[in-house]
């Protein structure tokens, strides 16, 4: 996606080729960190960007949602409003383009352009059912069903069959622990749903049509 591509007021796409920067941003760079202030929120020209909240006392990680091609990140979002430290940790999740919007500048065009006032919006109602379906997955489904889902979503997400990903990744991602992941892979491995290598799983066919 270009930055004229965006569905905002042509005005709006005027000012953001002047006031913002477009980066190209390796896989897994940081983006926001908890406890720091945020400079710029960055909107997805291309790729993906993983946020979550990490548990430093237990070791653990929980993925709270992603941000994907023309989106932007409520969390940055909430805090940029409030002036606040940033609350969730921001990593790309692959290699991504992104426009970098300097946050003076969030506020002062919901009140200039209706577009992007909506586009703000939409991104908090997204995020917020997100939000609960990740609180309903963590409260009300067992761990092997959360993990089959997250490998289905990474395929889509990616397009491939192949899911470059590690153990101990999953397991942050999910909240849980490497040998209780390592184990259900295995589980799904003898049932013929996926086939493992080192740092790589086959995805078998199964939902993948989904």
């Amino acid at each position: 996606m270009k930055l004229t591509d965006l569905p905002f007021e042509t005005e709006l796409k005027t000012e953001m080729g002047t006031n913002c920067e477009i980066v190209s941003v390796d896989q897994h760079v940081t983006l926001a960190e908890s406890g720091k202030y945020m400079k710029v929120i960055p909107l997805v020209l291309d790729g993906a960007i993983r946020v979550f909240r990490n548990d430093y006392e237990l070791n653990r990680e929980i993925l709270l949602y992603y941000i994907n091609t023309g989106q932007t990140c409520m969390m940055s979002l909430v805090a940029s409003f409030g002036d606040m430290q940033s609350q969730v940790h921001a990593i790309t999740e692959r290699n991504s383009e992104l426009l970098l919007i300097p946050t003076h500048h969030v506020r002062e065009w919901q009140i200039r352009y209706s577009r992007w006032n909506q586009f703000i919006i939409h991104t908090f109602l997204n995020c917020y059912t997100d939000l609960l379906n990740t609180i309903n997955d963590l409260s009300f489904k067992h761990i092997d069903e959360r993990l089959y889902n997250y490998l289905i979503q990474y395929h889509h997400r990616q397009g491939d069959g192949k899911v470059k990903i590690t153990h101990q990744r999953l397991a942050n991602e999910l909240g849980t622990s490497r040998v209780v992941i390592s184990r259900l892979l295995k589980d799904f491995e003898k049932q013929g749903v996926l086939q493992l290598s080192r740092g790589e799983i086959t995805l078998k066919g199964i939902g993948l049509e989904n």
